[in-house]
């Protein structure tokens, strides 16, 4: 059953918007550890540090950010031909994070709907949820590709619950990053985090629903 603080809204709860990379699937550390080593092969020193500064944020932004921490478009180019083939081992697929499964199964047993709010592109969303078999659980997918503000902007969470037809204070959202915690929190959504590779902000702390160790520690 879910946690008791969440039964004083679960009456008014109809959907669960849920994250993918760091939340549904452990991709992250995966693919940071993959940037590391690929600047490394073109002669770059990259961070954990700089990559977290990438963490929830739509494709452009994302790019933005990285041309400037390589050094410029030839840079980053070399680094993307090296990360694109040492995420290509993996078959560009990642692990279900711990809780995941239970949750979902949960929701679909009660009748919560469920959909993705994620920067990441659609066939990405696709492949990935696809490969650790939970694709199907989702009745509606959001992409970062769907909106010209990302993360941490609210307009991806916004669309989302166009989608649904439902109401901000109807849904609740999951997210793992600052970016993607602020965006929903700017949507009007109870937020609940589970931090992946960085902790959140006071200001994160102060403005969502709770903080979790795991998905799975959102379950009793």
């Amino acid at each position: 059953m879910l946690k008791s603080r969440f039964f004083e809204h679960y009456d008014v709860i109809k959907a669960a918007i849920f994250d993918m990379d760091g939340l549904l699937i452990d991709s992250e550390r995966i693919i940071m550890q993959a940037c590391i080593i690929a600047a490394k092969q073109v002669g770059i020193t990259y961070t954990q540090a700089e990559y977290v500064e990438l963490i929830g944020r739509a494709g452009p932004d994302s790019t933005r950010i990285m041309v400037e921490q390589l050094g410029g478009v030839q840079k980053f180019n070399q680094v993307m031909q090296g990360l694109d083939a040492l995420l290509a081992e993996h078959n560009h697929t990642f692990p279900l994070k711990q809780g995941v499964l239970p949750l979902l199964k949960h929701y679909q047993s009660t009748n919560v709907i469920c959909s993705v709010a994620s920067s990441s592109p659609i066939h990405h969303i696709t492949h990935r949820l696809s490969h650790v078999g939970v694709f199907d659980y989702f009745s509606y997918i959001t992409s970062g590709q769907e909106v010209t503000l990302g993360k941490p902007n609210p307009d991806i969470y916004l669309l989302a619950i166009k989608k649904l037809g439902l109401k901000p204070e109807q849904c609740i959202a999951f997210e793992d990053s600052e970016n993607g915690a602020r965006s929903a929190i700017a949507a009007g959504l109870k937020v609940v985090v589970a931090p992946d590779l960085k902790q959140p902000s006071d200001y994160v702390r102060e403005h969502c629903h709770q903080v979790v160790a795991s998905l799975e520690d959102w379950l009793i």
